[in-house]
């Protein structure tokens, strides 16, 4: 049997499906646009925290910094047993602004990270819930800019979350470590153009807790995490789908660099592949269509690889592998111009293609082990 023809057909239909998967995403990104609303309800900035005490000394005098008029913050301290209790204390004294809960024990059913943010959510008082994390830091206008994307259909924003290198503790990396950090800097560049462009189609699916706000009233009409308790992930991404399933509410995404959110990078390369597995475990819980893309799509972009190196190497049937490659090639520089220009994020340009290459093996041989076994949010000792 000739497998030329077999090959070329392959081939063919990958750069077709990844093409146009991506062209959706272009579209989607471009048609991101909002009017600003002058609105100023109350807003309460939400965190969960565990064993955060030298995080939360540069967590909290920024969110005491916003612009903001009218907020107050909530941070949720999940039987941590380092001095986290003390610092909150500590800042509460500095500032009514803050408040905090004390979770003393776990919630049977319920994921430690969703029984904590449920609990700072019954405590709090605002219109608008924020949340990021405890190992964050938002910009001085990011409940501004949060909020002034919410007019009176809009019920969820979500926002983008750069790595910053300076929030690591001094020290200058090796070759592998400034790859690895323009590595997870592009992998998080990509997570914003899917989150951003299937918003802007009206299809949403990703977002990150570090960087999204929602009305309290559409917390309460989907039940809270009671619906997603099953996952240990997914307080945004699942969150995120259950809004747009199962109510009116629009959904945004803002993309102002006033908005943003930096957050420290995993300090090592397995640190960064315990965080992914744990990401990745909520697509166990994603929709049976969405995880059929999913893996149409990465399974394409693997092929159209994998033809390229048959290419390479001169293997018979795989003359189609350097033009199949060249448009997913020219499928992903679209999207990444695109991307980098919404997002004023133009550093990674001369690493693009070796980035690209990276992103391929990560989704082949990352992705997949979210799929299987179990996973704590924080661990019991201190961090």
């Amino acid at each position: 049997m000739n497998a030329d023809p077999f090959l070329q057909v392959i081939l063919a239909s990958a750069a077709l499906l990844y093409s146009l998967v991506v062209l959706g995403y272009i579209i989607g990104l471009l048609r991101l646009q909002y009017i600003r609303s002058s609105q100023t309800p109350l807003v309460s900035v939400i965190v969960a925290a565990r064993n955060e005490e030298a995080n939360l000394r540069t967590l909290i005098p920024a969110l005491l910094e916003q612009d903001y008029s009218s907020y107050e913050i909530i941070i949720a301290n999940d039987r941590s047993i380092d001095r986290t209790a003390e610092v909150l204390r500590e800042y509460k004294r500095i500032s009514r602004r803050l408040k905090s809960v004390d979770i003393t024990s776990s919630a049977p059913g319920m994921p430690a990270k969703k029984h904590a943010l449920s609990e700072a959510i019954r405590a709090s008082s605002g219109e608008i819930l924020c949340f990021t994390d405890a190992d964050c830091i938002p910009s001085h206008q990011w409940i501004s800019e949060l909020v002034t994307v919410f007019d009176d259909k809009i019920g969820l924003v979500a926002g983008y979350s750069p790595y910053d290198d300076t929030l690591l503790p001094n020290g200058r990396p090796g070759l592998f470590g400034r790859l690895f950090r323009k590595f997870i800097s592009y992998e998080e560049l990509k997570a914003a153009a899917w989150s951003a462009g299937a918003i802007g189609l009206g299809r949403a699916w990703l977002c990150t807790g570090r960087n999204l706000a929602y009305r309290k009233r559409v917390y309460q009409e989907v039940g809270g995490f009671e619906h997603i308790k099953q996952s240990v992930s997914g307080d945004d991404d699942l969150f995120l789908q259950l809004v747009r399933r199962k109510t009116k509410w629009g959904i945004r995404y803002v993309d102002s660099p006033a908005s943003f959110v930096r957050t420290r990078p995993p300090r090592s390369f397995s640190d960064f592949v315990e965080q992914r597995r744990r990401h990745f475990s909520a697509a166990k819980y994603f929709p049976l269509s969405m995880k059929t893309l999913f893996f149409g799509f990465h399974l394409s972009s693997l092929l159209l690889f994998l033809g390229f190196l048959c290419f390479l190497f001169g293997i018979p049937g795989a003359t189609l592998g350097l033009p199949a490659f060249t448009v997913k090639l020219a499928a992903d520089v679209t999207l990444f111009l695109v991307i980098s220009e919404k997002l004023s994020q133009r550093g990674l340009a001369g690493y693009f293609l070796l980035m690209e290459i990276l992103y391929i093996l990560y989704n082949t041989f990352i992705g997949p082990l979210g799929l299987s076994g179990t996973y704590q949010w924080k661990p019991d000792q201190k961090t």
